[in-house]
């Protein structure tokens, strides 16, 4: 590894451990080596650390105000300790240049395309049906399902101990956990005739590797999402999956299925979706809900309806408002006379 690589893959590298996903990776690698190269070319120095406030305002110019590119150059040079970009700023990232929720098709899709697959058919009614997170996946055992009542331990976010909550089952669960769990007893056969006094992990999802049995980390789960978006793609659907946003999509279509009840308040179903996401603030959850557009375009043709937007429908001005009119004083003080 060259000098002027090693900031780069040191940075690259604790970017991987966070769970960043290889296509990403790829992105910010191409980002710094950009960035490595402009600095050379133009003989200043390209260790981050070494940075300064000129350095980041000459790299501002040269990529234009970019706020992608500068953001991962941000960000390399805070891992390195230089605060360059933190004194002159950087640029609004702007929204999200993908899409981060499925539309209600390939959400169907992804169904029929991994019911044949007991393993990516939990994946995703994990992600679409119980609304859960990658690592909650990742941290999932068997026995935390409790099929007699109809329940889920959840262990969630947190590094040395995961905050657990009890969540419902969706209907679907249980059949698509049996058939899963049979591929999972083969796995454990196989590997226990070869090893007989060997330990199973307590995790749900586990896998052979190099002579053990291991549960699968973020780069196994991701490989998963990746098998499933590869499926679209060979049926057409054309779509950038991720574990997130099956997270965010299951949040918009369960939203989508309780406001269609004709007994549902809109205070108990955002709390309702709040229980469900386990947010510990309800402004967390909103964030999660794709914008309807079928109900935007209802409430702009109410809105349409309101006033006489052309000048001519109901532009005469009811009585009441004319008499509130009529008391008002003039330009001189003078209040109109009522005719």
């Amino acid at each position: 590894m060259t000098s002027k690589a090693e900031p780069l893959a040191r940075w690259l590298l604790s970017k991987s451990n966070k769970g960043c996903l290889p296509r990403t990776l790829q992105r910010y690698q191409w980002a710094g080596e950009r960035t490595i190269q402009a600095l050379g070319e133009a003989n200043r120095t390209i260790n981050p650390e070494r940075w300064t406030t000129e350095d980041g305002v000459w790299l501002r110019r040269r990529f234009h105000d970019d706020p992608w590119q500068l953001w991962v150059v941000g960000d390399l040079a805070r891992f390195h300790g230089s605060r360059a970009f933190l004194e002159i700023g950087l640029p609004h990232r702007g929204p999200p240049r993908h899409v981060r929720w499925m539309t209600e098709g390939t959400a169907r899709a992804v169904f029929a395309l991994t019911r044949a697959d007991p393993k990516l058919r939990m994946i995703a009614l994990l992600g679409l049906g119980q609304g859960l997170r990658r690592i909650e996946w990742i941290r999932l055992r068997v026995t935390d399902f409790d099929l007699g009542g109809n329940r889920l331990l959840v262990r969630g976010k947190g590094r040395g101990r995961p905050k657990l909550a009890w969540t419902t089952l969706h209907p679907a669960v249980p059949e698509a956990l049996r058939d899963y769990l049979r591929i999972r007893a083969q796995i454990v056969r196989r590997f226990l005739r070869q090893a007989p006094v060997a330990s199973v992990p307590e995790e749900l999802f586990i896998h052979i590797s190099d002579g053990r049995l291991r549960p699968y980390g973020i780069g196994g789960m991701d490989r998963w999402v990746f098998q499933i978006e590869r499926k679209l793609a060979d049926r057409g659907i054309h779509v950038k999956l991720s574990s997130h946003m099956f997270r965010r999509s299951a949040a918009t279509f369960l939203e989508q299925a309780l406001l269609r009840s004709p007994e549902a308040s809109r205070d108990g179903v955002y709390r309702t979706l709040q229980g469900f996401l386990r947010h510990e603030n309800l402004a967390t959850t909103m964030k999660y809900l794709e914008a309807d557009p079928s109900l935007q375009e209802r409430a702009m043709e109410a809105f349409a309806q309101a006033l006489p937007w052309d000048g001519t429908a109901g532009a005469s001005v009811p009585v009441e408002e004319s008499r509130v009119a009529a008391s008002r004083p003039d330009s001189a003080g003078r209040t109109a006379r009522r005719p």
